[in-house]
């Protein structure tokens, strides 16, 4: 609870340290150190009621701003705010992580309404309002797509509690199920069995003297039920000790799915609103592993695309691959007519749906199914048209708004913002014609626009990325611009370094994701050296002092100079961005095995105990039951009618002793569990 006023005291630490602590006295003063402690106040509700948090926060930091007198300044003009000024930043990641997407979009909204008014009222309409109003856009949007990310990432965290909790606790429930199960197994079929032939045996031998025949018809009864009892208790220790059967996987998010394909090399990404309904879960869970397989089998290394989305009156799945290896040659030929596709239509047909499976436009492998949205409970059944509507609409919206999207968006906007200005200001001081501006623009945007795909094709982007570094370069050889004019092109590393960043958190065939680095190293330095060759090259030309033969041998020797100099500075930003990427994509397959290892270990560790326990139920039948049960059916044999009742009663009592310690263990195992949780 502590660690929640960590950060609201810091910042009204921090904002009162610098202004008005200078100002003290003051009303404005006064007024303002009241605005912010209550700003601080608000930012401690952020995780329980963050909603009310944001709206608090931004009536705070207005009256804040319109108190704080004009000419108070910390850096520049106007900013004497500048430190509290995050707090309704801090509010919308805490909104987007903890509330739903309606939620975060409509706060969202009302924040940048309000910063804009904000900014109109304190600059005025000025010609950089424009720009103003789209680095709020940029700010904000990447903010709630990072809360919106960190809420998906705690969820996922908890959920994997859960089913780690869960499949702990049904384990524990199944070895007690089997138990009991067991229990009344042997008893059906033994004690009946061998209490009849104790009941027939003792009455035929206490009116033997009244009427003899009941011996033979005990005999007869014993040694029949003996051997069919002695049948039955031999199955039951053949088949107790061996190993269980293996346990369906537990059904889990169709993300968690597509994560498990990434570790084995595949592109996936994923698409899907809100996870299948219970009713539905483990069909479309089945149907999806089974088409990722197949993906991994004929298309390795290809792009998938998962999709489950609802529309009129149904719910559809669509598993699409890029082809890969190539669907429709060779193995994969007659996948449709395979094993796996006839499973996933028995599955979809289980709930009345259908799955086609077969060659896309364009290339690669579609597996689609479409489910009744009936079978998904009265919750979505019974909803209104209006309302299933205006739900159709927002999943549409929230498909192509998704998080990630926004937040990549961002990335490329973040990186266009250096080189932007370059090109502008060499618009500016060239008088670049409109054609050319437009060239250099669209070189610009070539180079960034490909970390939009950075997460499904990472290796890929890396090599456009790499490839429109010379653009350039190239405009300058062309004579489109000056060689001085087109160095702002360079000042897109950035998209290097995300790219880099890229292909060590996601790209496939993590042991050569070491190369990324020095390929964008070698590829910018390069690029560096050609333009100043380039660059270089007329003044050398005009210089008296150097031959006219040596130009072209001094342009040579500087461009590899230069090439090697930034080489060496460009690894070390590279190798930076790698070791980030590559510590996330660890710090993932360590959460993942950490988390669906623990249900593994749990499940593995139930199904031991089972094993266990029908092995040491199985040798107590062998060494004491059987041995008792096995002599009913000889004396019966020898017509010895004692030893009949003899033997049956000892297999009693051993069947019983049996039956009790079947309890006992149930008991001690539920002392031993609920001692543990204690203890815990």
């Amino acid at each position: 609870m502590t660690k929640i006023w960590l950060l609201p005291a810091a910042l009204c630490v921090g904002q009162l340290a610098l202004w008005p602590g200078r100002a003290v006295g003051s009303v404005a003063a006064v007024a303002v150190t009241a605005t912010v402690v209550l700003v601080a106040a608000a930012l401690g509700l952020r995780r329980t009621r963050p909603v009310t948090a944001a709206v608090v926060v931004a009536a705070g930091l207005t009256l804040a701003t319109w108190v704080a007198p004009a000419d108070q300044q910390l850096l520049v003009p106007g900013d004497a705010l500048l430190v509290i000024s995050v707090a309704d930043l801090v509010a919308l990641f805490s909104v987007a992580a903890r509330r739903d997407a309606r939620t975060t979009a409509l706060v969202l909204s009302g924040l940048l309404v309000w910063q804009a008014g904000l900014v109109a009222w304190q600059d005025g309409l000025t010609g950089d309002y424009p720009l103003a109003l789209v680095t709020l856009i940029v700010v904000y949007g990447m903010v709630a797509a990072f809360g919106r990310i960190r809420g998906r990432w705690s969820g996922e965290r908890a959920a994997a509690a859960r089913r780690l909790a869960q499949a702990r606790q049904a384990h524990r429930d199944a070895a007690d199920a089997e138990r009991r199960r067991l229990a009344r197994e042997l008893h059906d079929v033994t004690a009946h069995h061998l209490t009849s032939i104790v009941v027939n045996a003792s009455a035929a031998r206490l009116l033997e003297e009244q009427r003899p025949e009941l011996r033979a018809e005990a005999l007869d009864f014993a040694a029949r039920t003996g051997h069919d009892t002695l049948t039955a208790l031999r199955q039951l220790v053949a088949i107790m000790p061996a190993p269980p059967r293996e346990a369906d996987p537990a059904v889990g998010r169709l993300a968690d799915l597509a994560d498990d394909f990434r570790q084995l090399g595949q592109v996936v990404s994923v698409e899907v609103a809100t996870d299948p309904p219970p009713a539905l879960a483990a069909a479309v869970h089945g149907i999806t592993r089974e088409a990722l397989t197949n993906t991994l089998r004929y298309a390795p290394g290809g792009a998938v695309r998962i999709a489950f989305s609802y529309g009129d009156g149904q719910a559809e799945l669509v598993v699409d691959d890029d082809g890969g290896g190539g669907h429709g040659t060779g193995a994969a030929a007659g996948l449709g007519g395979g094993r796996g596709v006839h499973g996933m239509r028995e599955r979809a047909r289980a709930l009345g749906g259908t799955l086609d499976a077969g060659p896309r436009d364009g290339g690669g492998w579609r597996v689609r199914a479409v489910f009744p949205l009936a079978v998904t409970g009265p919750a979505t059944a019974g909803t209104p048209r209006s309302g299933a509507r205006w739900r159709r609409v927002w999943s549409w919206v929230g498909r192509r708004l998704r998080s990630q999207t926004v937040l990549d968006a961002g990335i490329v906007l973040l990186v266009l913002v250096l080189p932007l200005t370059g090109l502008l200001t060499t618009v500016e001081e060239e008088g670049l014609s409109p054609a050319a501006a437009t060239l250099a623009l669209l070189a610009l945007l070539a180079h960034s626009v490909p970390l939009l795909w950075r997460r499904s094709r990472p290796w890929w982007v890396l090599g456009a990325v790499a490839a429109t570094t010379w653009l350039g370069p190239l405009l300058a050889v062309t004579g489109v611009m000056s060689a001085d004019g087109a160095w702002w092109s360079l000042f897109g590393g950035g998209a290097e370094l995300a790219a880099v960043y890229a292909v060590a958190a996601w790209g496939a065939r993590p042991g050569l994701t070491w190369l990324a680095p020095i390929g964008g190293a070698a590829v910018l330095a390069l690029a560096v050296g050609v333009l100043a060759a380039v660059s270089s090259t007329p003044e050398l030309a005009a210089d008296p002092d150097i031959p006219k033969q040596a130009v072209g041998f001094t342009a040579v020797m500087s461009q590899i100079l230069i090439t090697a100099l930034f080489g060496a500075l460009y690894v070390l930003p590279m190798g930076a961005c790698w070791l980030a990427g590559w510590a996330a994509r660890r710090r993932r397959s360590q959460r993942h095995a950490r988390e669906e290892g623990g249900v593994a270990a749990a499940m593995a560790q139930a199904q031991m105990r089972a094993y266990d326990e029908r092995a040491r139920i199985a040798a107590g039948l062998r060494d004491a039951v059987l041995r008792h049960a096995a002599e009913v059916p000889r004396a019966a044999e020898r017509a010895d009618l004692d030893a009949v009742v003899g033997s049956a009663r000892q297999a009693l009592t051993a069947m019983r002793g049996l039956l009790d310690g079947l309890g006992r263990a149930g008991a001690a195992q539920q002392h031993e569990e609920v001692a543990s949780s204690r203890s815990a």
